[in-house]
Order: C-alpha cells, then structure tokens, then sequence
C-alpha cells in the first residue's frame, strides 16, 4: 500500500480497524479490573464500542465517571433509543476485537470474566485527538461497567442481555 491509498482510508475504516477495537476494550477492562480488582463480566465488552465509537454518544459521555450509566442514559433517550441497534450492528465487529485482543495478549478470559494482562498505553500517549478521546471515553465506560451489573447496565441502555 502506498502513502497516498493511507491517506485515503476513511475515517470509519479506521475506527472499524480490530486492532483499535481491541485497544479501547483493553482500555475499558483495564480501567474495570482495576476499579474493582476483579475481571469484566465478558457480556459487558459488547457494550463498550456502542458507547465508544459513534460520535455523537462519545461526545456526550460525561468528563467524570461521577454520573451512573443509568442516570447518563436517562438524561440522552435519544441516544439510549439508537443503543439497541448500534449495539447489535457493532456485535461482529465487537467479537473481532475481542479475538485480535487475545490472540496479541491485551485481552484474557477468565472463568469469571475478562481482564488485561498488561497494561494499555494511557489515553495521553495516543497518536491523534480522535484516539486519545475514543481511549478516555472507553476508560470511562470502563469505570461504569465495573460498578454496573451488566443486566442493569444492559436495561438502562434499551438492549435486552
């Protein structure tokens, strides 16, 4: 591939990449295990790239993790009423990074869930704006889930587990 066919890959071919997917799960399982000090129940990873990667819902997560996921998606019902489809669209591709996360070692299952045995680069370090605020927001979600039953955090979000 040359230079010039690099520049013009789209922006969506680029968050759709598995390797970035795979980044923002570890990102937010990183975030969750060590929130919690236990791995990531695995059903909750199918919700992280539905919050992370469409635009319009990352840019509307909160800066802190200060606001519950219930109360940020009782305060968007637009966005909660488009969740259930993005999350069923984003499925295969959430699978895909899933298995390049494993198959590299960012990501590892467990008997009791999902967790990172090492350590993402922090959000600061990312090449580019768009990937330091997909990494942060993933972080966030992270956060969330870690203090979420994924049945709940499935309900507040319009999608059925």
């Amino acid at each position: 591939m040359t230079t010039d066919s690099h520049r013009n890959v789209s922006e969506a071919q680029a968050l759709f990449n598995p390797a970035f997917g795979a980044y923002l799960l570890a990102s937010a399982i990183n975030t969750a295990t060590k929130k919690t000090e236990r791995p990531l129940p695995w059903p909750s990873a199918f919700l992280i790239l539905p919050l992370v990667l469409p635009t319009d819902t990352r840019e509307s997560l909160p800066a802190k993790s200060t606001v519950t996921l219930t109360a940020w998606a009782n305060d968007h019902p637009r966005l909660q009423a488009a969740f259930a489809e993005r999350a069923a669209v984003l499925t295969d591709f959430t699978r895909a990074s899933l298995r390049t996360g494993m198959r590299h070692h960012a990501i590892q299952v467990t008997a009791t869930g999902l967790s990172c045995p090492r350590i993402p680069r922090p959000a600061s370090a990312a090449p580019g704006q768009e990937v330091a605020e997909c990494a942060r927001a993933a972080a966030l979600v992270g956060r969330w889930l870690a203090v979420t039953d994924p049945t709940r955090a499935f309900t507040a979000l319009g999608v059925r587990p």
